[in-house]
């Protein structure tokens, strides 16, 4: 008898395995066909592409990989579309300009984020806002994001920004409008959050793989941001005459009588008359 239930458990598994598998084949077509007749680009499997966000539906999701990954541009925005291997469905909009300061909107329905950097602002709309900056994040949330929380389709749960991207997830399984409906809500925040302040950093400094105490100078840097280089002097070229230091007294020439050493009698010229010795009468 248990044998016969062991059975039986087996085959709902693997009918079970079966449909899922075809499901997922046959949300791959359809998401194939739509992105094709969109002019965009799609992949089957991309790894290391979760591993890129670290935030609300994308945190501690490394693992997994990006699956029916499509990549195009809509109204001069860059996005890339994927499901996150039946977990959740993913817009990301990449913005021109990265932030310092992210921001979180999700219903109130949902979860509170688990990251300690972002600290609740408070309600606009049906959404909870969240931020790492709650000063710059009160002078971004005017009325302009009023009126987007209220104009968001119900089925994107979660909006977020990370750095240059700005995010939003909705349930696995959606259909072709409801992925256009999410492109256009995060497209439009991307806009909004544009007013961020960018990621600032010295100019002409690279610190990227490097010593962040030692910054290093890009290649590409301005005369001025280059620290001046300390000179050593060279060596004389073979045969070419020495450079002789202010002051010093230069050698006598080959053949050139030498001075005489102090104290030292004086040499006489030949012919010349010497002079008179003591006691001689003078001419």
């Amino acid at each position: 008898m248990w044998f016969v239930l062991a059975l039986i458990a087996l085959a709902g598994a693997c009918a079970l395995l079966y449909f899922d598998r075809s499901r997922r084949d046959q949300t791959g077509r359809v998401r194939q066909i739509w992105a094709k007749a969109q002019g965009y680009t799609y992949d089957n499997v991309e790894e290391k592409l979760p591993g890129q966000f670290h935030r609300a539906a994308l945190a501690k999701q490394e693992y997994l990989s990006a699956i029916d990954v499509v990549k195009g541009e809509r109204r001069g925005e860059s996005f890339i579309l994927f499901d996150l291997e039946e977990t959740a469905t993913i817009v990301a909009v990449r913005r021109r300009v990265g932030s310092d300061v992210d921001i979180d909107l999700r219903l109130k329905s949902t979860p509170p984020p688990k990251d300690s950097d972002l600290e609740l602002l408070g309600a606009i709309g049906p959404r909870v806002v969240f931020a790492t900056d709650l000063e710059i994040a009160r002078r971004v949330c005017d009325q302009r994001m009023v009126a987007f929380t209220e104009s968001v389709p119900p089925h994107v749960n979660m909006l977020w920004s990370e750095g240059e991207w700005t995010l939003g997830s909705l349930p696995i399984g959606s259909s072709g409008r409801e992925w256009d409906s999410a492109i256009e809500a995060v497209a439009r925040l991307s806009g909004i959050l544009h007013v961020l302040p960018p990621v600032t950093e010295p100019r002409g400094l690279d610190r990227g793989h490097h010593d962040p105490s030692r910054p290093r100078v890009r290649e590409d840097a301005p005369a001025e941001a280059r620290p001046a280089r300390p000179t050593s002097p060279r060596p004389p070229a073979p045969g070419a005459p020495r450079q002789q230091a202010p002051g010093a007294s230069r050698p006598p020439a080959p053949g050139a009588p030498r001075p005489p050493a102090p104290g030292a009698p004086r040499q006489q010229t030949p012919g010349a008359p010497r002079p008179p010795g003591p006691g001689a009468p003078r001419p």
